[in-house]
């Protein structure tokens, strides 16, 4: 037994020595910006060839612990270089700098590749925006909101003022005119639903489906622009893709952000209108007291915003967690916006070989909304009433007529309009690593939306008597399921080689019910939309699947030259059997010359590095086409008391193809002067043939219109991206980035010359013109160009005739027009160029960021303007009752829209922020930091109407620059909070 525990006692001191002498070492240090000194958090340190790290906290500090006696650290963030340090038997405290990285050559990209890539190896253009770039100070409502001015090429804007803040993004122009030019959004590997249905009749008004991502949960975007995109995302890809990546958890103690903030919204600038205390009685003006209906529409909203974000984990486990709420008050009254989102990723190391992540997100919001561009919206009011009764109810709540239009105080009192929102979001990641160079990694993603509207006009109403009552619900489930392989691996020394292959299966459901009464009970509170008295709905499900397969072969030469071929085979269940599989090739190539002895020799001084790339490459359109075109549909109808079937007004065709586009891109990326300069330039040429529309048939088919491939269309231009540190000293810090792009469209080839794409036809496609193209009425003119006026001094439209497509001016023997009333182009929607520029400032603890928007050249169709011409309570009656104009002098300019073809150049205060980091010594607080922004304060122009940014038609891609009655967007204040523990 004795000897029993002497055994027992040397194999514990044994063990115990084995355990001292194999014991971890504890290595920490402080990482700090190069040049300024200033502590850098979130920095990445790895333990190279291992999964262990941790991140820096808020000062800048590490800790970490190793059992790797020589081994390296590898310190990596977004934004600066990395470095990487060996560690010596004797290592424990090791303080590191980094050094800004503008251009970010090695920096890894995910997007577009099919394993690991750095931006170095990539021929295709490429942005990236970090957390800190979105600024989490910015009054913004989503995701496309805080990508303004941050991504060359993008024309970013917000189509309307509403609270919930619909957005239109378009990079490198419009590709196609029936689908959506929207590019492809992916989330954590799940390809979202960003659709932007509108399931009531808000007056042209739709929300798109980014608004239920919070961007506090973000942690980089990814943009990849052109027809590179679609190698290894599809077709669905040929706009370009925005992929989204969460805050994912980090190794190490848990961390803990709150955030909370207040906002208020204010009307930036009020329409013009009859403020003439005047009115006709005959030919005379006679004193009379008007109204600014405006100041009965408009109120100072008020908003909030609280999120909490927990990270944290160890080697094998992470984990990350966040939840938010915000609400944002309207500008209209009773109009407001509420969002409520959950998110938790889990990041879970089985084996060395075998890791899975997944994540989970979950989004409730509603909106309140107040219809327009109908008889019963407020902001029509403004533009079509005249304003000479006084809206407000008298002391027994009656709401006097004020016209044919509806009272803007009972429109606002009175009317509902309601969208209610669940997004849930989630995602299974499987990566496998069996053998060193091998990769392969599956995706499973499903996004779930459900949506209800309900617009409530009760019985009563003045221009609605019996009132109307409309209930729509869409529910739309998307699938995805992606695998990737890949091998890397060394076909000699210097030249090394990647191998991808991948396949995808996509797979929608939308089913869609909507019904409506316009005769409805005569009690006040009570809602009721029931199919049993309904005089409209539609009840319909629609299935459409989408697959693809690449294969992608890369090579590197000396880490500096490097190749890239790729072929794709795309289907989709939206087109007939002989068309709906197609292949579409792509090759990019990049080349960083600035590696060559005798670069470095002759411009190394200025250059730090130079890169130049180029790429090719083909993708088709599989969206363009909505699900079960291809088949003339029919309805079911009663006929002399017997059940049948009509067919509908649009013939199926079994034989259109995808829309293709044909892309060519080159550029350079360069980087000058130690890092305080770099230039991203490209420029590109795209060519989309066999563009889909709806072209009208002859009477004798029996049908109105059928899809075809009937169009062509080019985008020429570029673009590019400037950074800059003029000054970068201690606790000093001035960084610029500048973003200016040019792009050409060119309708090449239409069926019929022109085709009407909306708003009463007055935006066409039209050959050998820009898309969207404003055609209409113009003003009559002399030989010289000088208008032609009537007897009266009045303008006139112009009359004559046509040869061929070319309108024709004539004339009578007194000079005056005569013939058929004319129209021709009157006007572009598309800009010459769009830029911004941004200006930061660090000084210890404060920061200060500006950021300008500029858009030259657009032009806008005022339907505001055009009902000021003619109605009374519009601004040029006031002129002609204050005696500057004759009296009946404007309404001509009425029926020529060449009369409110508006200048929509803006140069737009987008941000001003402020903010003050305060550093505390404690064990539960690290920091407070303080912010004060606004967004939206100036806008440089000289626009007619509320804003130029705005478009009635929402997110058409033919209808562009179009403006009536439109919720101007508003400038917000918001002061913010930020706790980190």
């Amino acid at each position: 037994m004795k000897k029993m525990y002497y055994l027992f006692t040397v194999v514990l001191m044994v063990c115990f020595a084995q355990n001292t002498f194999a014991q971890s070492k504890t290595i920490s240090g402080t990482v700090t910006e190069k040049g300024t000194g200033i502590s850098l958090p979130g920095v990445n340190v790895l333990i190279k060839g291992t999964n262990q790290g941790v991140v820096t906290d808020f000062d800048g500090n590490f800790t970490i612990s190793s059992k790797i006696e020589n081994g390296k650290l590898v310190f990596s963030f977004l934004g600066y270089k990395t470095k990487t340090i060996a560690l010596s038997g004797n290592t424990q405290v090791i303080n590191v700098q980094l050094i800004e990285d503008l251009l970010g050559l090695d920096e890894v990209i995910i997007t577009g590749t099919s394993g690991i890539a750095t931006k170095k190896q990539l021929g295709a253009a490429i942005s990236t925006v970090g957390a800190g770039d979105l600024s989490e100070s910015r009054a913004v409502v989503s995701v496309g909101e805080a990508l303004q001015g941050q991504v060359a090429g993008a024309q970013i804007s917000r189509n309307s003022g509403n609270p919930s803040g619909g957005m239109s993004v378009r990079l490198r122009g419009a590709s196609t005119i029936a689908g959506s030019s929207e590019p492809l959004y992916i989330i954590d590997g799940v390809i979202m639903n960003n659709s932007s249905a509108s399931l009531i009749n808000l007056g042209g008004y739709s929300q798109n489906r980014m608004v239920d991502i919070n961007p506090n949960d973000i942690e980089r975007i990814e943009v990849l622009k052109g027809a590179a995109a679609a190698a290894i995302y599809g077709s669905r890809a040929s706009n370009g893709v925005i992929q989204i990546f969460t805050k994912r958890g980090k190794t190490g103690a848990p961390k803990i952000t709150y955030s909370t903030s207040v906002n208020m919204s204010s009307l930036r600038k009020q329409l013009p209108y009859n403020d003439a205390q005047l009115k006709w009685d005959g030919d005379v003006a006679v004193p009379a007291k008007r109204y600014n209906y405006q100041d009965d529409i408009f109120e100072t909203g008020f908003g909030y915003e609280n999120a909490i974000n927990i990270t944290g984990g160890t080697d094998k486990t992470k984990y990350s967690f966040s939840g938010s709420q915000y609400k944002n008050g309207g500008i209209v009254k009773n109009t407001d916006f509420d969002r409520k989102t959950l998110r938790l990723r889990l990041d879970q190391e089985i084996y060395d070989w075998l890791s899975i992540s997944g994540g989970s997100f979950v989004s409730f919001n509603k909106s309140n909304d107040m219809p327009n561009g109908k008889d019963y919206g407020p902001i029509t009011s403004v533009i079509f009433a005249d304003n000479i009764t006084n809206p407000a109810p008298d002391e027994f709540g009656n709401y006097p007529k004020i016209g044919w239009m509806a009272n803007p105080i009972e429109s606002i009192d009175r009317i509902r309009a309601t969208t209610k929102n669940m997004r849930s979001i989630s995602d299974i990641q499987l990566k496998v690593k069996p053998f060193e160079g091998f990769r392969i990694n599956y995706t499973f993603g499903y996004d779930h939306a459900s949506s209800e509207g309900l617009l409530f006009i009760p019985h009563g109403f003045k221009t609605k008597a019996n009132g109307i009552s409309q209930k729509a619900t869409v529910n739309m489930d998307m699938v995805n399921s992606d695998i990737t392989a890949s091998y890397q691996f060394d076909i000699t020394d210097d030249l090394k080689a990647t191998t991808g292959v991948g396949y995808s299966y996509q797979y929608e459901e939308r089913q869609i019910f909507k019904v409506e009464n316009d005769k409805l009970l005569a009690i006040d509170g009570i809602i009721v939309t029931t199919p049993a008295s309904a005089s409209g709905g539609v009840d319909y499900r629609t299935q459409v699947s989408y697959w693809g397969g690449f294969l992608q072969q890369s090579f590197g030469y000396k880490d500096k030259l490097f190749l890239t071929l790729a072929g794709r085979l795309d289907g989709a269940s939206t087109f007939g059997e002989d068309e709906r599989q197609q292949f579409y090739p792509k090759v990019s190539s990049s080349y960083t010359i600035s590696d060559e002895d005798f670069w470095e020799n002759a411009l190394g001084d200025t250059f730090d590095s130079f890169k130049i790339r180029a790429a090719w490459g083909q993708a088709g359109n599989l969206t363009a086409i909505p699900a079960y075109e291809i088949f003339t549909n029919y309805n079911v109808s009663e006929y002399n008391g017997n059940i049948s079937l009509i067919s509908e007004a649009s013939r199926g065709n079994s034989i259109v193809a995808p829309e293709r586009q044909t892309e060519m891109e080159f550029g350079f990326d360069a980087s000058m002067f130690g890092g305080r300069l770099s230039v991203e330039f490209s420029y590109y040429n795209q060519q989309i043939e066999d563009l889909l529309l709806r072209r009208l048939l002859t009477p004798s088919t029996g049908f109105n219109t059928e899809f075809a491939n009937v169009a062509n269309m080019s985008n020429k231009g570029f673009e590019l991206l400037l950074r800059g540190t003029p000054i970068k000293h201690e606790n000093f810090k001035w960084s610029v980035t500048g973003t200016f792009s040019q792009n050409r469209n060119l309708v090449t080839n239409v069926a019929n010359f022109r085709i009407p794409v909306g708003m009463f036809g007055t935006s066409v496609v039209q050959e050998d013109k820009p898309l969207g193209v404003f055609y209409g009425t113009y003003f009559a003119t002399d030989a010289m160009g000088n208008k032609l006026l009537t007897n009266k001094g009045k303008v006139q439209k112009a009359k004559g005739h046509y040869e061929g497509n070319i309108a024709i001016q004539d004339y009578d023997a007194q000079g005056q027009p005569t013939g058929t009333t004319l129209k021709k182009i009157v006007g572009d929607p598309n800009a010459d160029y769009t830029a911004s520029i941004t200006n930061e400032f660090e000084y210890k603890n404060f920061g200060f960021r500006m950021q300008w928007d500029i858009s030259q050249g657009n032009q806008v169709m005022s339907w505001d303007k055009r009902m000021a011409y003619l109605f009374k309570g519009g601004k040029f009656t006031a002129d002609e009752l204050n005696g500057l104009v004759p009296k009946g002098f404007s309404s001509p300019n009425f029926g020529i829209f060449e009369s409110f073809i508006e200048d929509g150049s803006y140069f737009k205060l987008r941000e001003v922020a402020f903010s003050y980091n305060l550093k505390l010594e404690k064990s539960y607080l690290n920091n407070i930091k303080f912010t004060l922004s606004g967004n939206n304060l100036i806008s440089i122009d000289n626009y007619y109407g509320f804003d130029p940014e705005v478009n009635t038609e929402s997110q058409s891609n033919g209808a562009r620059g179009q403006d009536m009655a439109n919720v101007p967007i508003p400038k917000v204040f918001k002061f913010g909070v930020i706790f980190n523990f």
